[in-house]
């Protein structure tokens, strides 16, 4: 009895793990918004352009310097006190390392830059990747039992702390040195917390370094590869552009990043649990990816066509009016993004499969795709070749995907396209819908018309979104897939009320739930 019981014991706190952290993204990704709605009225856009650049710094040589810790403890079947203490050895001594390496940077930077600030800045936002790396290490023993409120709970109450502090900071001072000390008291707030969850008195060790010393190969190569990814524009246009003009592209892009980070980073610690399950049956693997990377694509390419419709009035309602020069910004920083919504699922294919240096040499592709067109575009078009540079080289990396995905589970690439013709019709559909209103609604030039604008296009987008979605799946032929799990699940929640009133009211009426369609619909969307 246990063998059966303990599945779906797994399967269930598993699924309520990923629906925690899903929950804490979201939330904390709405205090993000919160933060910069009151930042952005307080600071200039020259303030976010000068810490973009130290932010951007500290990013790419905490990624550089990155290791796969508690990876490393997960994957022990049993974790002793030594392997605890050789995890914070590590962690102390990357943590130094890595302040040792921006102190000693800050100058030259600073110098590069021409601007003497960036020393001081450079130095104090070192903290925040230091205080995250010596977090308590004994929290891993929550996490292999499945365990993941505490994680939640630190880190909404983390992104509390730091709004308050940092809203705070702002008000009295007017300086972009609330904006570092929001991002440094974050990070001091969740390694305290860690401390109060999982209590653990450091000791230094490295008895068992060889357990870490395996994950110290192609994965950290690719995430340094990644890192420079997303990380090397912003000091790009540091040096060639204003600190205004940076600070208006840095907050488009955490403004469009908001709702895709929320929603799908989250996603790949369940996928990587459903692939693995599934890696010595190729058919079933093939059907989960199919069926995950076509959910994926209904999920994220609306609210990423979306945004883009509705960014004037976004930018305004969110960051205010003095910031309408990231308008455009916004607008095609979204589109840019579109061609990656299709391939999500391949990250967590690949490591199921350990395929470590092919995910190197995915993101080696794309920076190598990246780099000379954003540097040439730069120089020719100023931010619009950057994000042209964005959407080139991701749709490349898709199409490097697509591949590799028909080489791990055979499924073709034209049979992957064609999953996403529903997701494209009904985006075109909503393209249509939202831009026909846009004709009947007054011109977004005070606050008023710019919420009713937001709020109007967006339902109108969601709307016919899902309509458009509905019509098309219904004249498909009704597949499996996410429109099928929606509507089983409306039907028989639907049917379980009619039931329930048919009884109350004594009446002898019965509704039959169609209980075998609604457990295939929901094994087959997950498998």
């Amino acid at each position: 009895m246990s063998e059966i019981a303990q599945p779906a014991n797994i399967g269930s706190r598993a699924a309520t793990g990923a629906a925690l952290m899903v929950a804490a993204r979201l939330l904390t990704r709405f205090i993000d918004l919160a933060s910069m709605l009151v930042l952005t009225r307080i600071l200039l856009p020259a303030d976010f352009g000068l810490v973009a650049i130290a932010a951007s710094l500290c990013g790419l040589t905490e990624a550089i310097l990155e290791l796969q810790i508690n990876q490393a403890l997960l994957r022990l079947p049993t974790v002793a006190r030594l392997h605890y203490d050789t995890a914070f050895t590590i962690g102390l001594i990357r943590g130094v390392v890595l302040m040792a390496v921006l102190v000693a940077s800050a100058f030259p930077v600073a110098r590069f830059y021409h601007d003497a600030r960036l020393f001081p800045l450079v130095c104090f936002l070192g903290l925040s990747p230091f205080m995250r790396g010596i977090v308590s290490p004994r929290m891993v023993a929550f996490q292999k039992q499945l365990s993941f409120w505490r994680d939640f709970a630190i880190e909404l109450s983390g992104k509390g702390i730091s709004f308050v502090f940092g809203t705070m900071i702002a008000l009295l001072t007017h300086s972009y040195w609330a904006i570092a000390l929001n991002t440094v008291i974050y990070s001091g707030a969740m390694m305290a917390q860690s401390y109060y969850f999982a209590p653990y008195r450091p000791r230094l060790s490295l008895r068992e370094l060889h357990v870490f010393a395996g994950f110290a190969g192609w994965m950290t190569m690719a995430q340094i590869v990644s890192a420079l990814n997303w990380q090397f524009e912003r000091l790009l246009l540091g040096k060639v552009m204003n600190r205004s003009a940076l600070g208006m592209f840095s907050t488009a892009i955490d403004i469009t990043n908001i709702p895709f980070l929320a929603l799908f980073t989250p996603m790949a610690r369940p996928l990587l649990a459903a692939f693995s399950h599934l890696s010595e049956d190729r058919e079933r693997l093939a059907a989960s990816y199919q069926k995950a990377s076509v959910a994926m694509a209904t999920v994220g390419l609306p609210l990423l066509i979306g945004e883009s419709l509705v960014a004037d009035s976004t930018v305004r309602v969110v960051v205010g009016p003095a910031w309408v020069g990231a308008v455009p910004m916004v607008r095609w920083l979204a589109l840019s993004l579109t061609p990656a919504v299709f391939t999500l699922a391949t990250w967590p294919l690949l490591l199921t499969f350990g395929r470590t240096k092919t995910l190197l040499k995915r993101n080696l592709l794309e920076f190598g795709v990246k780099f000379p067109l954003a540097i040439a575009g730069v120089l020719w078009a100023g931010f619009s070749g950057v994000i042209a540079a964005r959407f080139v080289s991701e749709l490349a990396s898709d199409v490097f995907g697509l591949f590799l995905v028909r080489g791990l589970t055979g499924l073709g690439v034209w049979e992957q396209v064609l999953g996403w013709k529903r997701s494209v019709g009904a985006s075109l559909f909503m393209v249509l819908a939202v831009e026909g209103l846009k004709w009947l609604l007054p011109p977004v030039d005070t606050l008023a018309h710019a919420a009713v604008d937001l709020f109007a296009c967006s339902a109108c987008g969601a709307i016919a979104y899902t309509f458009g979605l509905c019509m098309l799946w219904i004249l498909s032929g009704r597949p499996e897939g996410i429109e099928k799990l929606v509507f089983d699940r409306a039907r028989h929640i639907v049917s379980s009320r009619r039931g329930k009133e048919s009884s109350v009211f004594g009446k002898s009426v019965s509704f039959p739930v169609s209980q075998p369609i609604v457990e295939q619909g929901s094994q087959d969307s997950f498998h």
